[in-house]
């Protein structure tokens, strides 16, 4: 009997193993609501834009490497105005490109900044991550696990993975989680990223570091990220 249960055992993790995926490309839904960035009150500025605000993007994955980029923009908005402090951007993820090699733990992302291409090189960065014990849904046909954490910038996140992709890879900076991170809600509902097809196949030639762009060290980024940002009541910049 106890041979049995060892063989039996040993058949379900054979086939575990066999089902998982290990290269393919993920294409997500993002969604922003538009209106949590702006005070209720202020009705003049929320007429200025779609309260719901999507876009589509692509994850490629093999060899322990991953690469998220958009796969198509929207059409640009932009308002300005000098005096008040005002600047309203809307569209696609424009350039943005994220490169994660977990083998090397090497991060390289191209980051639009104002209409300018920035080459930010860095080792791989990811929250304290809680997994959440008992709490799971199914994205796709896979199974998938909670977890929750909390931005550097203070933002709550809920994050739905799948060990049956046993990458720790996930859309845009979300990564360090034991499987694809699949869903992620930020704000409860502010930004919700959400998988909508998974291919198991992928072309290998599409995950590479990417190279355009001033090159720039993370923290520089981020200095001229807030520098950039800081000023005036209202700046709503979607990049």
């Amino acid at each position: 009997m106890k041979k049995l249960i060892t063989v039996s055992a040993a058949f379900l993790f054979l086939q575990t193993a066999t089902a998982q995926v290990k290269e393919g490309k993920i294409t997500y839904e993002q969604t922003v609501d538009m209106y949590r960035r702006i005070p209720e009150e202020n009705q003049q500025l929320r007429s200025m834009v779609p309260q719901f605000r999507t876009a589509k993007f692509e994850l490629y994955f093999a060899d322990n490497q991953s690469l998220y980029k958009s796969v198509e923009e929207e059409p640009d908005m932009t308002e300005q105005n000098n005096g008040g402090g005002l600047v309203i951007r809307m569209g696609g993820s424009g350039e943005n490109v994220y490169y994660r090699n977990f083998g090397t733990q090497k991060a390289v992302e191209i980051r639009e900044l104002m209409d300018e291409l920035y080459l930010v090189e860095d080792s791989i960065r990811s929250m304290a991550w809680k997994l959440e014990e008992g709490e799971t849904k199914s994205i796709l046909g896979y199974a998938c696990k909670k977890a929750s954490g909390r931005t550097s910038r203070g933002t709550d996140v809920v994050a739905w993975y799948t060990e049956e992709i046993p990458v720790a890879s996930g859309p845009e900076q979300f990564n360090g989680l034991p499987g694809m991170i699949l869903g992620i809600d930020a704000n409860k509902g502010e930004i919700v990223f959400t998988a909508k097809t998974i291919d198991k196949k992928v072309d290998r030639k599409n995950i590479k570091a990417p190279v355009k762009g001033k090159k720039i060290s993370h923290s520089d980024f981020i200095a001229k990220q807030k520098e950039l940002m800081g000023n005036g009541p209202v700046r709503i910049v979607t990049n």
